[in-house]
């Protein structure tokens, strides 16, 4: 059998494994995943490109420039643009 002073030391032993396992295992719960934050990485540059299309979109309109639709099948269509326009 062990003696007694090597049955604290691997109690204490075991204790600071334990300890360290749950800390870490905490620790990791805390951290966001790597593919959430990739997402959320994506999905801002998104949101991005989408205003700088829009207000791109909003400064040709005010030139008076022609709005152009693309249809479900690719193909393009221009149509005039009489949301900014009045006669």
């Amino acid at each position: 059998m062990l003696s007694r002073k090597a049955s604290l030391l691997f109690a204490a032993f075991f204790l600071l494994m334990l300890g360290l396992r749950i800390g870490y295992k905490y620790y990791r719960s805390q951290q966001k995943p790597t593919s959430q934050a990739m997402m959320e990485s994506a999905d801002a540059r998104r949101q991005a490109l989408i205003k700088a299309i829009q207000a791109n979109q909003e400064a040709q309109r005010a030139n008076g420039a022609v709005v152009v639709l693309a249809d479900s099948a690719g193909a393009t269509m221009a149509t005039a643009d009489t949301a900014g326009r009045t006669n």
